[in-house]
């Protein structure tokens, strides 16, 4: 049974790392195929593996896994009738839904690699794995996938290993990881923080320093403050320009200065008279342009595009400077997502239990939107923190009900190891229904039924 340990064992973790590196380096395959995450941390692990194999000269291919169907279902369309073990499989940042891979796996002669971060809610012991499978996992070794290592992060470590050289595409892993944190690089811990330093020392990415308004580094001032995600200023957020420019005018800051650009003084009268404790540091990435030179903003791009141009999100990342039909999405994207936060923080749960809280959005905010709603809802605590977020509804592609669940940081410090992915765990096994995730985020599809059945028995499995 896989056991989450108390103490990281970073030896073991390693370990596992090194032979995983060995057997994909000793075996010279023929063909190699990737299956990566439809989110900027699978886009972002995708072009690491994309640029090693080619780097190797591999013939390869990729497939992108958005989660939404069972694997078996997934796989019947790309696992060849032939079989041979000189071709391998890698997957990265897709979940770790082994009671569903192992199967599949133990009837094939490819070999399978498997780089993920996301916790492991099926159990069994390493022993059980298929000879043909290397399942590597921070996460059994006492690791927070969120916290400690983004699956870029994990993609980079191993890729590296692999191929020393492909270190230059580390700008790549700073995406991945400001995708997956959404925190300031210096917060960030454990191998996120070690492999982000090694490549700030590479001059790969630049560290800076300054307020911190995520989302709108990019922008001026004025539209810094009313397009922030996180933070989300409440009352500045989806405002009218004509406040904000009163607001800044009042304190003799132009407007139009870059959020980059305010010196010293000027965030300090800001912070002061609005009230924001965020000045800290950003990631730079030199070699792009405007907004993608802010990873935090390109890593929300390609969260962006996955969900509304898949080739897009998989081209954007190639580009030195953002395209006017990617741009436009974006900001109509960041326009909307500050009014859905005002719209929320004005809002009542339509169903509030002790432990939970339901939020049914259909017609209020995009489907598109959900997932990034109510992860910086719950970021920027609109709710309870103590409570968990249950934000969705209706999907009519799918006919189930989509949910978008998510606790807080003082949730999980409060209920240790009873993070949303457990919650999950707990749903599926009594409700059915597909999806997965972290501590802290992940998502669920549900027949109706199951739903009423979970809005009425929520603490239960919670």
């Amino acid at each position: 049974m896989i056991k989450m340990t108390v103490t990281p064992n970073k030896t073991k973790f390693l370990e596992d790392l090194d032979n995983a590196v060995d057997q994909f380096i000793d075996r010279s395959f023929n063909h190699v195929i990737t299956i990566s995450h439809n989110d900027a941390d699978g886009i972002s692990c995708l072009h690491i593996i994309q640029n090693l194999l080619y780097k190797m000269h591999l013939n390869n291919d990729y497939f992108i896994y958005n989660r939404s169907v069972s694997w078996e279902n997934y796989l019947k369309g790309i696992l060849s009738s032939r079989q041979t073990d000189k071709n391998a499989f890698i997957f990265t940042d897709v979940g770790s839904n082994l009671k569903e891979l192992i199967p599949i796996i133990k009837n094939r002669k490819e070999i399978f690699f498997i780089l993920d971060h996301h916790e492991v809610e099926d159990n069994f012991h390493s022993d059980e794995y298929p000879e043909n499978l290397f399942f590597i996992n921070p996460t059994i070794y006492g690791y927070d996938g969120l916290e400690h290592i983004a699956g870029a992060t994990l993609t980079h470590m191993f890729a590296k290993q692999v191929n020393p050289s492909i270190i230059k595409q580390g700008w790549l892993t700073v995406i991945g990881i400001c995708g997956d944190s959404l925190k300031p690089m210096d917060k960030l811990q454990s191998f996120n923080r070690e492999v982000y330093e090694e490549l700030v020392d590479e001059e790969l990415v630049e560290d800076k320093e300054s307020l911190i308004l995520f989302g709108s580094m990019h922008e001026s001032i004025k539209n810094g403050l009313k397009y922030s995600i996180l933070p989300f200023l409440s009352q500045f957020g989806g405002e009218s320009d004509q406040k904000i420019t009163s607001f800044l005018n009042s304190l003799h800051i132009d407007p139009k200065t870059k959020v980059i650009d305010l010196s010293y003084s000027e965030i300090e009268r800001i912070q002061k008279n609005a009230k924001i404790d965020s000045y800290s540091h950003y990631a730079i990435l030199p070699h792009k342009l405007g907004l993608l030179r802010f990873a935090f903003e390109h890593a929300l791009l390609l969260n962006i595009l996955c969900f509304k141009n898949i080739s897009a999100a998989l081209s954007i990342i190639q580009l030195k400077s953002i395209t006017r039909y990617a741009q436009g999405i974006y900001s109509e994207y960041l326009e909307n997502l500050s009014k859905n936060l005002r719209t929320l923080s004005n809002e009542v749960p339509q169903v509030e239990t002790k432990k939970a809280l339901f939020m049914e959005v259909k017609g209020k905010i995009p489907p598109s939107n959900w997932s990034d709603t109510a992860s910086f809802s719950t970021v920027n605590e609109l709710f309870d923190p103590n409570k968990i977020l249950f934000l969705g509804g209706p999907e009519k592609k799918s006919g189930t009900i989509k949910l978008s669940i998510r606790c807080s940081r003082k949730y999980l410090n409060k209920n240790k190891n009873k993070g949303v992915n457990k919650i999950i765990s707990n749903i599926k096994k009594e409700l059915g229904g597909v999806g997965g995730g972290h501590k802290l985020a992940g998502g669920i599809r549900l027949s109706k039924p199951s739903y009423n059945l979970l809005k009425k028995r929520a603490d239960d499995f919670i």
